[in-house]
């Protein structure tokens, strides 16, 4: 057992040094047969991987596997059965009991687990039989033609041989620079066959509806990763995104759902259980207690109609055929080709009672198909499970058109046809595979749901995008992720400009490159993102983010420099590069180079080094002034890394939402930051008579002063027509926006103009004075990178009010209205402000974003030295587009106009964060929101009002919640005791969230969403007090059966809380968090629990100790303590810096005995992927210092029966009988006093031995060589024991245990030798130096010829005694030289052998020690045992009977 300890406990050797992963061969095609088995959850199959030797030397072949079975006698190389080795290196997930770590011991399992990037060291290790020779070819000939035909299947393959020859590979770094054609004409192919199976799934592949409780359909897909390694979980492969070929898969499985599910009799033996924390299911119809299955039931009950439902076979490539099973009629054999190279990890399928729908047929009119001419309309197909067509069909009715539009844009899609198949459980939204999609079931909604269609439509459309860039073109390196990332990002959001408007696409445009200046901060560049994706999504989504801004802004700056397509012709080519010659591999520089010489822009260096290989965005400060002298306008722009006012703003707090992203990313080098961005850059200057001059110039400094010439003569004479022109244009606007397409652009917000309508809504106008400077002035407004060529923020310094107001107005930009929105939010309130607002809001000819925004801007103008005019405004606008006429009483819903529909929406949530000097609501505001909630009708509406009243209950909630206290703003509490009306309206509002909360149990909203709001918001009402904190609130959702969404609402609402404290909720979470079956939830679990980490690390329950502690006093004195300035300081360094937090969280949280024994029970779960295990130990890593020592718990030897079975068979059979005591010592004779054992010395090498020295009579002349003995004993480790010549060494060593786990008796001179192998126990060394230090014990030799002797020899000489070296106690370690270290984890403890031996008596059997293991020993050698002889005094021989220490190896501290 302890060699079984060292060798689980020995850590992996280091790494080599990731370089150019070298294999030796190239896959050309890899054919797969599965067999899926949904009753035991299983899997078996074959696959046979045809590879093209590089190298004539290609004696071992490398293949990834993991969680496989692998049958190694089986494995065949060209026909010829091979040598292979396997070991699992997903087993070192597995932590055997008798091994007693705790989260502590975290360091120990990090250093156990596999490395994530294997490449080239592939754990299945094959050897090429010698009888298998790596011919050379002739390149031309008819044999090596043959390979590369076979390779490209058939002449149905339409690009042909020529094409298959032509491999990406090549173009990769692992490869050498010859393309695979002339590696593959040098060598004839090597066919491997793999027989394998898979019987638990902890990563790969996921089951559904197969749990107990779980009432859905049973279906199973494969799941994947960016990052190799998944794709080898399913079957044996080369798991490298860069090495890909032609496939062929064929599935196996069940005809129908109920034979699917039918489990047979010998499968019942076998336990399938999961440790989950449900209960442990029954295998189907149990029979009375014994609770075995009844043969042929099903494990799931069934109603007859689900029994007959066929199940569907969805694979990557296209579908060649599908036949019964010849030997078992209820199956059925589906086959696919692929005979586009792509590599293992884009090999997906899916199984299940899926419904097909004709997406193509369903939604393509006649005119597509002849805009894409006869025969070129790509099949488009979509799977969902029973009972979601309709919602199938309404999810994707654009897809055929997104399709349909980039074949006509970009180019033929890379696939045969599209597929789409939506499934439960899984992690993102999406998964990219060959020529299919697998969307999560979360994105299906019924016709009648409309919020969630655009986001929806953008998802799928980045699918299909995908599938040009991705999978059918892949990057080189992880560093070349960027390209493919922002590439299929970039051709969705043509489509979504296509498809809903350039406003829509550039409104978002902007709105993202302002969340990037906020978020890339001290952040890696792009290049150096994709080697840390897997760090988190959060990384992803930053990439998903900046990548296609990056893209924008290129296509940008290439079509204003070139006047060519941009970005669009260079995708276009390289699709088609990739369709017709093969060439789909994408690096950074190679993409570089596609730009400069398709677009013919050689400004790309520049442009790479600031917005790709580095990192942040500018910041850029304008200051302006008009020089009537020179008649110019003079600018200086400065340019920053970091906000202008404060800095890099090191004291911002950290969110809690990016608490983990902040902790993984401590360790990485973010790079340098980029001190200056370079380029052109726009500015366009409306001069007095409204004519736009754009001037670009150059950014070469951080400080640029620019010298702008003024162009316009006669200001006042072309203004004054211009005003003429305005009021003319301004009686043609009516609101509702038709005929505005004839009216003058620039007169947006031209509404509300007549005198009625100045009165009844309390318009205002320029006074006197500002008419006057706004005439002064020699422009109307100017704007700084006015064609979007920047991703950068913008402070303009000297720009006044009133040029905002004329670029909203006038600028036919959607971003110049953003802009403008943008300033006005952070203006000061006035009524002027308002004014613009409301006509921005009431004229529908603007984009509903920028309505939108008004809407917002219009709540901050509500305050009480105005009169509220904000809220006046909000609720006479609402009345106007949604009452009845002259009243307050809403109209029935009507979401046909779609835009008036979100505009409602932001209305309300406007109204509901109106607050007063007093932080809170104003009642008529508060009593506007309560009524649209009461009064709304959607009976006589056609869409649902679910996401309507879920934002009323949001609004509703947000009234009724104080504003914050600012920093050092002093209140008292006494206001407001006698007022009894805002506690009634509070019982109101709770009376509401329990009412649409009942609803929601009676008659479910989508996705629950009344549930999931309502949970949401009691959760605020309780973090700022207005309700008492109630955790019974939540904990009646966290239970099983709940809907996933609101379970996990659930969770987040109690840690959010700080109820991560508590021990209950902590262990239930933890255990659920590594139990659940269900991907997905285990994945945003993790996040919540790292949510609760965060609110604890950052202090979120320590605000009193954070802010000033000022106390008010009567007579109007501010005291402020002296404790306040230390916990304010304290308070400081944990919220806004890493290492303050995680020291935070040490100090609360690693104290906790509970949480630390929930988490090491979740690490030690086996539903845990590879992934999920290595961020539970960096959990345990930020809670507790690493232990370096641990107890082992060693099995106490049992007892063991012999049986003779005759013909010399020995039967043993192992007892419950447990021996406690050490055996006792045998009767010896006497013999010559022992010398003295020398004191041990300090050993000269590195393992000491320890030797034993027997005076004897000097040896005669060598007898002859005696016939050497080896008793195997199994299933232990084996000793081997050698007897030689005496040694006359007499140092007293211990060495340490050697890797084999041998004993040897060794002696220096070479002569025959007498080896038994034998096993070895546990006990201690000083039973084992009471048996050295005994005195020989002489046994007369058995005659001549006697059945129970071995073998004959002549009498025995007198020697010496061997020197034997046994292994060394590793409690008493003194040695001055460490001995090595060495981990092992024994599946079994080991029994104490019995060793007899001596070179010339013969070997008697014995019955065997209890704590022995069955000896199979040949007929030959078994003998009974042999009456007694006298003691011949002439004849010595020498008799061990010990037993060895079992310690596990530790390294001494020095």
């Amino acid at each position: 057992m302890p060699g079984l300890l060292l060798d689980a406990m020995e850590p992996p050797a280091p790494a080599p040094a990731k370089g150019l992963h070298s294999y030796g061969f190239v896959v050309s095609h890899q054919k797969v047969e599965l067999d899926v088995d949904f009753a035991t959850q299983s899997l078996k199959g074959r696959t046979e991987i045809t590879i093209l030797p590089q190298e004539k030397k290609l004696d071992a072949i490398n293949i990834d596997a993991r969680q496989c079975k692998i049958h190694l006698r089986d494995i065949l190389v060209n026909n010829v059965k091979a040598v292979a080795s396997y070991e699992d290196p997903l087993e070192t997930l597995n932590i055997p009991d008798y091994i007693k770590w705790t989260a502590s011991q975290y360091k120990m399992q990090q250093d156990r687990l596999p490395d994530e990037d294997t490449r080239a060291e592939g754990y299945l290790q094959i050897s090429r039989p010698l009888s298998v020779h790596i011919k050379e070819v002739d390149p031309f000939s008819d044999k090596a033609a043959t390979p590369v035909t076979q390779r490209a299947i058939g002449a149905s393959f339409a690009r042909g041989s020529s094409l298959a020859l032509n491999d990406p590979q090549s173009a990769t770094s692992i490869f050498t620079p010859k393309t695979a054609a002339e590696q593959a004409s040098n060598f004839q192919p090597l066919v491997i066959t793999i027989p394998f199976s898979v019987e638990k799934f902890r990563d790969g592949l996921h089951f559904v509806g197969m749990e107990e409780g779980d009432s859905r359909y049973p279906h199973i897909y494969t799941r994947h990763s960016m990052d190799p390694g998944t794709a080898s979980c399913i079957f044996p492969c080369i798991d490298d995104p860069a090495m890909r070929c032609t496939w062929e898969i064929s599935i196996r499985c069940s005809r129908t759902l109920g034979d699917a599910l039918k489990r047979k009799p010998e499968a019942n033996q076998k336990s399938h259980s999961h440790h989950h924390h449900h209960h442990k299911k029954a295998n189907g119809i149990v029979n009375g207690a014994n609770g075995i299955c009844l043969p042929e039931e099903s494990q799931i009950p069934l109603s007859d109609e689900e029994k007959l439902l066929d199940m569907a076979v969805i694979c990557s490539g296209e579908l060649m055929n599908e036949n019964v099973d010849l030997e078992d009629s209820s199956k059925k054999i589906v086959s696919f080709l692929c005979g586009t190279l792509v590599a293992a990890q884009h090999i997906g399928f899916a199984v299940g009672p899926f419904e097909q729908v004709d997406l193509g047929a369903e939604f393509r009119e006649e005119v597509d198909d002849e805009k894409l001419g006869q025969g070129q309309a790509l099949p488009v197909w979509g799977y969902c499970l029973p009972g979601r067509t309709d919602e199938l069909k309404n999810t994707c009715m654009n897809v055929v058109h997104t399709v349909d539009w980039y074949v006509l844009t970009f180019g033929s899609f890379p696939f045969s046809e599209a597929k789409f198949v939506f499934v439960d459980d899984q992690i993102r939204d999406v998964e990219h595979t060959a020529s299919l999609s697998l969307c999560s079931s979360r994105l299906l909604y019924p016709e009648d749901i409309i919020d969630p269609e655009r986001e929806t439509m953008r998802k799928l459309a980045h699918a299909l995008a995908s599938q040009y860039i991705g999978v059918g073109t892949v990057p080189n390196e992880s560093s070349d992720r960027w390209v493919t990332i922002g590439l299929s990002h970039f051709m969705a959001g043509l489509y979504m400009k296509h498809r809903c408007g350039n406003n829509d696409y550039l409104f978002r445009q902007k709105t993202d490159s302002d969340r990037l200046v906020e978020l890339d901060v001290r952040r890696p560049p792009l290049t150096a993102l994709g080697s840390i994706l897997h760090l988190g999504p959060f990384e992803y989504d930053f990439m998903a983010l900046k990548a296609p801004l990056v893209l924008f802004i290129l296509d940008k700056r290439i079509i204003k420099a070139t006047g060519s397509a941009g970005l669009t012709r260079v995708i276009s080519k390289l699709v088609i590069g990739a369709n017709t010659s093969g060439d789909s591999v994408l690096t950074t520089e190679s993409f570089r180079k596609s730009v400069e010489k398709i677009t013919k822009y050689r400004q790309t260096d520049p442009f790479w080094q600031q917005w790709i290989l580095g990192s942040s965005c500018p910041r850029f400060r304008i200051t302006q002034k008009f020089n009537k002298k020179r008649s110019c306008i003079e600018m200086t722009i400065q340019q920053f890394q970091s906000d202008p006012v404060t800095g890099i703003n090191e004291s911002k707090p950290i969110p809690k939402h990016d608490f983990l992203r902040e902790f993984k990313e401590e360790e990485i080098d973010a790079g340098e930051v980029q001190n200056c961005f370079t380029g052109p850059m726009t500015i366009r200057i409306h001069e007095a008579d409204g004519t736009p001059y754009e001037h670009i110039v150059e950014i070469r400094t951080q400080h640029e002063k620019i010298e702008i010439p003024y162009a316009t003569k006669y200001k006042r004479l072309k203004r004054t027509r211009r005003q003429r022109e305005r009021v003319n244009a301004s009686q043609a606007v009516d609101l509702t926006g038709e005929g505005g397409d004839d009216a003058l652009y620039y007169c947006l917000g031209d509404v509300l103009q007549s005198q009625e309508d100045i009165i009844a809504w309390d318009l205002r106008d320029w006074d006197e004075n500002l008419q006057q400077e706004m005439d002064n002035e020699n422009y109307e407004w100017f704007r700084i990178d006015a064609d979007f060529e920047w991703l950068c923020s913008k402070d303009l310094v000297r720009m006044p009010s009133y040029m905002y107001i004329s670029q909203l107005q006038q600028d036919r930009d959607v971003v110049a209205h953003q802009e403008a929105m943008l300033y006005l939010k952070s203006a000061n309130p006035h009524p002027l402000v308002s004014t613009f607002c409301i006509r921005t809001l009431m004229d529908t000819r603007y984009n509903y974003n920028i309505r939108l925004m008004a809407a917002d801007v219009l709540r901050y103008q509500a305050v009480p030295e105005h009169g509220w005019i904000g809220l006046r405004h909000l609720e006479k606008a609402y009345t106007e587009f949604f009452c009845y006429p002259n009243s307050k009483t809403p109209r029935p819903n009507d979401f046909s106009n779609i835009p008036a529909y979100l505009v409602s929406k932001g209305i309300t949530a406007a109204v509901a964060q109106i607050r007063g000097h007093d932080r809170k609501c104003p009642k008529n505001a508060r009593d506007f929101v309560l009524d649209q909630l009461r009064f709304n009708d959607n009976q006589n509406n056609e869409f649902s009002d679910n996401f309507k009243v879920a934002e009323l209950l949001v609004a509703l909630t947000d009234s009724v919640i104080p504003r914050k206290k600012g920093k050092d703003e002093v209140l008292f509490d006494d206001d407001d005791e006698f007022d009894d009306e805002p506690k009634q309206f509070l019982k109101l509002v709770i009376e509401e969230l329990d009412r649409h909360r009942r609803m929601d149990e009676w008659i479910n909203s989508y996705q629950n969403i009344y549930t999931t709001t309502v949970l949401r918001c009691k959760l605020k009402l309780m973090k700022v007090g207005v309700i008492p904190v109630n955790p019974v609130e939540f904990a009646k959702y966290i239970h099983d059966g709940t809907f996933d969404l609101v379970r996990l609402t659930a969770f987040e609402s109690l840690l959010d809380l700080g109820f991560i404290s508590n021990n209950e909720v902590i262990a239930y979470l933890v255990n659920i968090l590594s139990t659940d079956h269900s991907p997905f939830v285990r994945s945003r679990l993790f996040e919540i629990f790292c949510l609760g980490l965060a609110v604890v690390a950052l202090g979120d329950g320590h605000e009193e100790q954070g802010q000033s502690l000022v106390k008010a006093e009567p007579d109007d004195l501010e005291v402020v303590t002296e404790v306040s300035t230390e916990h304010r300081k304290a308070h400081q360094i944990r919220t806004t810096t890493i290492i303050g937090a995680l020291a935070g969280l040490k100090q609360d949280m690693g104290s906790n005995v509970v949480l630390k024994e929930s988490l090491w029970k979740a690490v030690k779960s086996p539903e845990l992927t590879l992934a999920e295990q290595a961020s539970l130990l960096e959990i345990c890593g930020i809670l507790y210092d690493p232990v370096e020592s641990m107890q082992v718990v060693l099995r106490l030897p049992r007892y063991w029966e012999a049986e003779h079975l005759g013909k010399g068979k020995i039967r043993f059979h192992q007892l419950n009988k447990v021996r406690t005591k050490p055996l006792k010592p045998r009767k010896q004779l006497a013999a010559p006093a022992v010398q003295p054992h020398p004191q041990p010395q300090p050993p000269p090498q590195p393992q000491p031995s320890l030797s034993v020295t027997l005076p004897t009579p000097t040896p005669p002349p060598p007898p002859p060589p005696p016939p050497a003995v080896v008793v195997v004993v199994k299933p232990s480790h084996t000793i081997k024991l050698s007897m030689g010549p005496p040694s006359t060494t007499k140092s007293l060593k211990r060495p340490l245990l050697a890797d084999d786990n041998t004993i040897h008796i060794d002696s220096p001179a070479p002569r025959p030798r007498k080896m038994i192998k034998l096993s070895y126990n546990k006990y201690n060394a000083q039973k084992v130096r009471a048996i050295l230090d005994s005195p020989p014990q002489p046994k007369k030799a058995a005659q001549k010829g006697h059945r129970g002797s071995v073998s004959s020899s002549p009498a025995p000489v007198p020697r010496q005694s061997p020197a034997i070296s046994l292994p060394s106690p590793a409690r008493t370690q003194s040695s001055a030289s460490p001995a090595p270290s060495h981990y092992s984890a024994p599946p079994a403890p080991l029994p104490s052998p019995v060793v007899a031996a001596s070179p010339a008596a013969p070997v008697k059997a014995r019955k065997p020690l209890p704590d022995s293991v069955p000896i199979c020993v040949p007929p030959k050698q078994v003998t009974k045992p042999a009456t007694k002889h006298p003691v011949e005094k002439q004849k010595k021989s020498l008799i061990l009977k010990f037993s060895l220490p079992r310690f596990p190896k530790i390294e001494p501290q020095s």
